[in-house]
């Protein structure tokens, strides 16, 4: 049995196109996503159209990631200071105003963690962070991982592939379909294999268009209403170098953390970029 698992597409919607397509070459038997499904990239619904056709023609599951926290604590209005954020956010509300009722009402049902059991084959727990909670990464050493019933963990956040196991438990990272660190102009999935005895991971990174991915950011009108957070994405294409994550932190010291990480002005995030060296 092949399963493909594909995680933090972050609306990389050519990307994901890329990945579905080999996956259909590789004759998969279903289909694993591990959350983050939008976040850096413009034509959301690019992304969403092609999740729900899936969906109806193949095997799916789908996690939920801390990008759907983000929609769902908007649309709720709880936990949500961003929505009166400057630029620094932009790219969130860009995202955000293209949901309509449907896309949030999917990502409502989605679960954090899930024991996923196909006939015949060992079971397996899929998250985006941890099976617990999805803004985190999952470490080996994590206590709660000794007490999960499954020996394999199928995880994403981090935007990293790897595998790590302490004799008992399996970790498997199945990277980043959207924007994968240390992997510049490619995307990555994974396709898990089994006999019916133990899952074997095959990690998997391809080249795509990504000159038409950067093409689209500028010609979408998001660049021009999110610029340094785009700045950030087209360097991390790139280079494979430098997360979102890494930079806002980067850009909240030198403010001496003195606004909220939604609203710093554009002279920090200038400064942090240049000193950076992203152009």
């Amino acid at each position: 049995m092949k399963i493909a698992v594909m995680s933090d597409i972050h609306g990389n919607y050519i990307a994901l196109q890329r990945c579905l397509a080999h996956a259909l070459e590789q004759n998969v038997d279903a289909y694993i996503f591990l959350g983050d499904y939008l976040g850096e990239f413009p034509y959301p619904q690019r992304t969403l159209e092609i999740l729900y056709e899936l969906k109806q023609n193949a095997s799916c599951i789908f996690i939920r990631g801390n990008k759907e926290d983000y929609w769902l604590n908007r649309r709720k209005d709880q936990n949500c200071d961003w929505k009166s954020g400057n630029r620094s956010v932009m790219a969130m509300i860009y995202n955000y105003n293209s949901l309509n009722a449907k896309d949030l009402d999917f990502f409502e049902t989605l679960p954090i963690s899930q024991s996923i059991r196909f006939a015949g084959m060992e079971p397996v727990l899929a998250c985006h962070g941890t099976p617990f909670e999805n803004q985190k990464a999952l470490l080996s050493e994590d206590l709660f991982v000794q007490k999960c019933e499954e020996r394999y963990i199928i995880c994403g956040h981090t935007h990293m592939q790897g595998f790590v196991s302490d004799g008992k438990k399996k970790i498997i990272n199945a990277g980043a379909v959207g924007v994968p660190l240390k992997s510049p102009k490619k995307t990555q999935y994974m396709i898990l294999t089994s006999d019916g005895k133990d899952w074997k991971p095959e990690f998997l990174s391809l080249e795509y268009d990504v000159d038409t991915v950067i093409k689209e950011i500028h010609e979408s009108g998001l660049w021009e209403a999110s610029p340094y957070w785009c700045r950030i994405t087209e360097h991390l294409l790139d280079t494979g170098e430098l997360p979102h994550g890494t930079v806002l932190n980067h850009v909240m010291k030198l403010n001496d953390y003195q606004d909220p990480w939604y609203n710093i002005a554009d002279s920090y995030w200038e400064k942090a970029l240049d000193e950076l060296g992203i152009r």
